[in-house]
């Protein structure tokens, strides 16, 4: 375990020197190097490595908690919620969009949570047929409001957001997304043994001691509160909690204690190499965060899709 963990940290440590290295513009210390590694690259891959990080937690928190390996923030509609509520703010003229991205998030989850219910119970088939449904709402009125923007450049900024673009924030406003990702998935891992007997049956849990309608409930609004968080300043990121809490389950097993966290790791290692890729492939044209990880998750989900249809059969 200790050898995995530390050959993790080693590949992290280069995926973060290549994402800092690697770029459209060539680091040159005698001109501007210092100001485009500190003021451009530095804060695009911190806010990478916190963005995938929340997104891999929530999902492996979602498998958990629904025991359905193709929960994911994306899949459940939660992504889409969020950005909904994001966009619906700045087309208000809201600065400061995040707490309509959170309650976008919540909503969302509470009408697929009411609509996968059979008689007070969540259907583990139907908990992702409603997630898909409310996803296509959610984003067909998104594109409505889009296409209600006057502005070409204001249409363009919010399609490219959607797409999932990882943006340069001020350190300003990086400083408290980074303090408060960090302190949700501090109380996120917090749970993690919850989620360990959670996982094996809400029967199981409650004999145990475990309050389980009550964990369950504060687990589901901390998930949608940090998938909100990831949203509002980056977009939908597809795929990223579907992919990341298998690739750790498979390495680390399914103690949340640790798979939990190298969830995050993880997470925040594949969108930071994401975005690297999205920012040098066409250089000095730039992809979309989104896209490369849709490209990279949409084959993955079949082969899980395919994987669970044969334990049916």
């Amino acid at each position: 375990m200790t050898n995995k963990i530390m050959g993790l940290l080693l590949v992290g440590m280069g995926a973060v020197l290549w994402s800092l290295h690697t770029g459209s513009v060539d680091l040159d210390w005698h001109k501007n190097g210092s100001s485009i590694l500190f003021q451009i690259r530095v804060p695009r891959v911190l806010m990478a490595g916190m963005v995938g990080a929340l997104l891999a937690s929530v999902g492996c928190t979602l498998q958990a908690l629904f025991r359905n390996p193709l929960a994911d923030p994306y899949l459940l509609g939660i992504s889409s919620g969020a950005a909904l509520g994001a966009v619906t703010g700045l087309a208000l003229g809201i600065f400061f969009p995040v707490p309509l991205a959170c309650l976008g998030a919540i909503a969302t989850l509470a009408i697929v949570l009411y609509l996968s219910k059979i008689e007070s119970m969540i259907s583990v088939t139907l908990v992702i047929l409603a997630g898909v449904a409310v996803h296509s709402f959610t984003s067909a009125i998104l594109t409505l409001i889009l296409s209600q923007v006057s502005g070409k450049h204001e249409t363009t900024g919010i399609f490219f957001w959607l797409l999932g673009s990882l943006d340069t924030l001020p350190y300003k406003t990086l400083i408290p997304f980074v303090m408060g990702s960090v302190l949700g998935l501090l109380f996120l891992f917090f749970w993690a043994p919850a989620l360990n007997l959670l996982a094996q049956g809400e029967e199981t849990a409650q004999s145990l001691g475990i309050p389980v309608e009550k964990t369950k409930w504060i687990l589901v609004l901390l998930c949608a509160l940090l998938t909100g968080f990831a949203v509002t300043f980056n977009g939908m990121i597809p795929f990223v909690g579907l992919i990341v809490p298998h690739a750790a389950r498979l390495i680390f097993g399914h103690d949340h204690r640790v798979t939990l966290p190298m969830s995050a790791f993880l997470g925040a290692m594949l969108v930071m190499l994401a975005d690297t890729v999205g920012r040098s492939v066409l250089s000095p044209q730039e992809i979309p965060t989104g896209v490369i990880t849709a490209l990279a998750g949409a084959p993955f989900f079949i082969i899980i899709l395919r994987r669970e249809r044969k334990k049916l059969l």
